[in-house]
């Protein structure tokens, strides 16, 4: 199966088609209801208004919203060299990870919405080594966005930071340049907010939230929680897998994984809004997509120790695993 993935186009298609089906039929037939919205994050508050008295439109719009994000982020990461540009496998990774968790229009996909805009104002093209001081903007106001569909999203910043110290964004101007993004589109909702009343309860709604970080364990459903932690599990190996090749590969090709990967930081923090276990895989989609690719369809010069073996079958078991998990999430 992990062959099918770096030649026949069609086949990949279908794969992905049948995947998404699979982990989606349940919930067209008896889709869950959305998540209920609240003023610290005004524009899901918006969406769910609008949609949350019609959860099968809710269902269609995200399994709709997966399947194109996942198609924008495999595309980009092709584009910028880090995943090969005959693999549909990262879209359908992306699909798994973002359709474990929830079956219906989440804050995260409306999230991810605005973070993959964002990841390609970060990556580098060419050989420039770092990025201009307007992608810096563009790429901090969409962050701000992100906030506005989930506030824990603003754990992101966290990994803004660490991306600007592998670029070496050290400048007042690049420090000056991140703040006015951030707080751009904050400065034309907080004049909305000012002029229609509703300015202090967004603020408490917002203070509310951002001190609602704890560690929250449900065991209550074992099996469950035991396919989320397969799911994180092989993001961590995949994760620790990668890092420690990142040596083998070229400059720009570093920094672009790491930029991806470094994504993981703020999506950890934000499970400590949400909940530790059942992890909600929602939160590292994105790195989760780049990771899992190259573990699950390594070079065949090197099998992880396995040896000089055609070793594919044990990938094809993973992956298998993988979606099956999914499934049971």
């Amino acid at each position: 199966m992990v062959k099918v993935f770096e030649k026949n186009m069609g086949l990949q298609v279908t794969l992905i088609v049948v995947a998404l089906g699979l982990l989606w039929c349940r919930a067209l037939i008896a889709p869950p209801a959305m998540m209920a919205g609240d003023k610290s994050a005004i524009l899901y508050d918006l969406v769910y208004r609008g949609l949350g008295p019609m959860p099968r439109l809710a269902t269609i719009l995200a399994m709709t919203l997966v399947l194109v994000e996942g198609v924008m982020l495999n595309l980009l990461l092709s584009n910028v060299g880090v995943v090969s540009q005959k693999s549909l496998l990262p879209t359908l990774l992306y699909i798994i990870a973002m359709s474990a968790s929830a079956k219906t229009l989440t804050p995260m996909l409306l999230v991810n919405a605005a973070l993959i805009p964002c990841l390609n104002q970060l990556l580098l093209r060419g050989s420039l080594l770092t990025i201009p001081t307007n992608k810096i903007c563009g790429a901090t106001m969409l962050i701000g966005l992100a906030t506005m569909f989930y506030f824990p999203a603003w754990t992101l910043v966290i990994s803004y930071l660490l991306i600007a110290v592998n670029y070496r964004l050290y400048g007042w101007k690049d420090w000056c340049v991140m703040i006015l993004g951030l707080i751009g589109p904050y400065l034309l909702l907080g004049t909305v907010l000012m002029m229609t009343g509703d300015l202090a309860d967004a603020w408490m709604a917002i203070v509310e939230k951002f001190n609602d970080f704890a560690i929250r364990i449900d065991t209550v459903d074992m099996l469950r929680t035991c396919a989320s932690l397969f799911l994180m599990l092989l993001f961590v190996v995949s994760l620790v897998s990668l890092w420690s090749k990142l040596g083998e590969r070229t400059i720009i090709w570093q920094k672009n994984a790491s930029t991806v990967m470094l994504l993981t930081v703020g999506g950890i923090c934000m499970m400590f809004y949400a909940q530790l276990v059942p992890v909600d895989m929602q939160m590292v989609g994105v790195p989760f997509a780049l990771v899992a690719n190259h573990f699950l369809a390594p070079d065949k010069r090197r099998y992880y120790g396995l040896g000089k073996k055609n070793h594919d079958w044990i990938f094809d078991i993973l992956l298998i695993l993988t979606l099956v998990a999914a499934l049971i999430c």
